[in-house]
């Protein structure tokens, strides 16, 4: 099971002031009927009362879920298989200025995305860098020129955001893709060190696989780790007043490219490019020999169903009568 908008979930906590609303209600209610009429209400009073407010609750929490994009399940997907689009996804933090990969990780990751860009002349590419935010750098283009510039100028500098979080760079990149061209192989290439303040909790991931597109990620760095130098030459340094040693986080990178459906690639493997670029390869072909993708079954119209039932049995309950008049 999976949640395309789980932030919609919080709509559930709406039931609390329902409820307690329903029980003020009901006592006011009640107190108001014998005084007018000097009858309290009886058992049928709060029946009436306690399934009008159960009904409306649960057409909240049914609600709740038709707008989160609950979906379990998996179909078939036909789709019109023509071309491929690549997001780059590159780390642009102070941790990417680190050596031990030449002549840095972040120059590395760029000569490698370059090169690919280069093997696959009829594909699109687009760039995403991300450090403590993200930010779209170079839409999905087929001009060679425009990203050969962008890659040799590319730096920390392009986000001032500290920090880093590969899931807001995944995101990012997943909304980068136009929607009018979901026939066409979409795949994200993820460049990093895997060191990142986020653990996916926006089910970023999940999100790739449910649109077909996996995230090859690879991973910039040693477990060793080396300093990191900026541009002037200074080492960065840490409050203890010693320098800050920066290592490769496989872990999160080997988590993104799993749950998405992709593979993971370490910078250290002297073929990682050829690697990769089989990989792309290998997706596309598979891709178009298949025809069609695997794809969740979205159960909003279950939840949306369930709900219009639901609150159509509030109203009935507040409008019908419920004792014969004499």
């Amino acid at each position: 099971m999976s949640t395309e908008e789980p932030l919609f979930l919080l709509v559930m906590l709406l039931v609390i002031p329902v409820v307690v609303t329903g029980r003020k209600n009901y006592r006011q209610g009640k107190v108001s009927l014998k005084r007018l009429t000097g009858f309290a209400g009886g058992e049928w009073f709060f029946v009436r009362s306690f399934l009008f407010c159960l009904f409306f609750a649960c057409f909240i929490v049914f609600a709740s879920l038709a707008l989160a994009g609950i979906s379990w399940g998996r179909e078939p997907v036909q789709e019109d298989l023509e071309g491929l689009d690549v997001m780059f996804v590159m780390d642009v933090s102070r941790s990417m200025l680190a050596q031990d990969v030449s002549p840095t990780r972040l120059r590395a990751a760029s000569d490698m995305a370059l090169a690919l860009t280069r093997s696959f002349s009829r594909a699109r590419f687009g760039v995403v860098v991300f450090k403590g935010r993200a930010v779209r750098a170079v839409p999905l283009t087929e001009d060679r020129e425009i990203l050969e510039n962008f890659f040799r100028q590319i730096s920390p500098a392009l986000v001032r955001e500290p920090g880093t979080s590969i899931e807001a760079g995944l995101e990012e990149a997943l909304r980068s893709f136009p929607k009018e061209t979901a026939g066409r192989g979409r795949v994200i290439a993820l460049f990093s060190d895997g060191e990142s303040l986020s653990d996916f909790s926006g089910f970023s991931p999940e999100k790739a696989a449910s649109g077909g597109i996996p995230v090859f990620a690879v991973g910039m760095g040693s477990s060793s780790g080396a300093v990191i130098r900026l541009s002037g030459g200074e080492t960065v340094m840490g409050r203890d007043g010693q320098a800050v040693v920066s290592r490769l986080n496989a872990e999160a990178l080997v988590s993104a490219a799993r749950i998405s459906g992709g593979e993971y690639f370490s910078s250290q493997d002297p073929g990682v490019l050829s690697s990769l670029a089989d990989a792309l390869a290998d997706f596309e072909e598979e891709r178009g020999r298949r025809g069609f993708r695997l794809s969740p079954v979205k159960r909003f119209r279950s939840f949306l169903f369930a709900g219009f039932v639901l609150v159509c049995m509030s109203i009935l309950v507040r409008s019908l009568p419920w004792k014969k008049r004499k």
